[in-house]
């Protein structure tokens, strides 16, 4: 079985889809925070997340950008849609980028200091999180409301729902009304999703680390 070294900061962040993953999967890896920005020069393309993979002889495979990482543990843990379905493939990477949309977003907001700027991209960030979640949610109704994005089983966008809001509600813990859109009552089925993941046995060390 490969080792793995998830190289991130300990704020949650990009990389938490790729934590619920690799504890999902029951994988043995650790969390790696390198000093910043001194290590910076050391990793591909100077960010983070990082994925470093040792396998049994040895050998090492780097990954970075959370997306390619995500995508690697997911197909290599059976976790995709299947290849062949074409569509769903596409239906997966679809959902998968709105919630990254989102995420991307709430970065820029606690970055902006100027008030006119800031008011503009919170305006932005209601309606695109709003578009999201009815788009999602009549995804959800489709699938039969079974609790996951795709069937009745966990799959990649399930755990990247989870890892994402959990990102998204750390980041905006002073801003409680930006998160109107995500409650039970605004987003019912993708509640559901969350609760079917916080409730996974494989999960709970995960959801101990990741609280809001």
């Amino acid at each position: 079985m490969s080792i793995y070294t998830l190289r991130h900061f300990q704020a949650p962040g990009r990389a938490e889809p790729c934590k619920a993953i690799l504890e999902y999967t029951g994988a043995k890896w650790t969390l790696e925070s390198p000093q910043w920005p001194q290590e910076k020069i050391n990793q591909p393309v100077g960010k983070l997340p990082v994925l470093v993979e040792t396998n049994k002889d040895g050998t090492r495979f780097i990954l970075s950008d959370s997306l390619a990482i995500e995508q690697y543990l997911v197909c290599k843990h059976n976790l995709c849609v299947p290849e062949q379905d074409r569509q769903m493939v596409a239906r997966q990477t679809e959902l998968r980028n709105q919630l990254n949309d989102l995420f991307q977003m709430t970065q820029l907001i606690v970055n902006i200091t100027e008030p006119t700027t800031r008011t503009n991209f919170i305006q932005r960030f209601m309606t695109l999180a709003k578009d999201v979640v009815t788009y999602q949610e009549k995804w959800l109704k489709e699938n039969g409301s079974t609790g996951h994005y795709f069937g009745n089983k966990t799959t990649y966008i399930d755990l990247a729902l989870l890892g994402t809001l959990c990102a998204i509600r750390c980041t905006l813990k002073g801003m409680p009304e930006m998160l109107e859109p995500f409650n039970k009552k605004n987003a019912p089925l993708m509640n559901n999703v969350m609760t079917t993941m916080e409730k996974d046995s494989k999960l709970v060390k995960y959801m101990s680390t990741c609280q809001w």
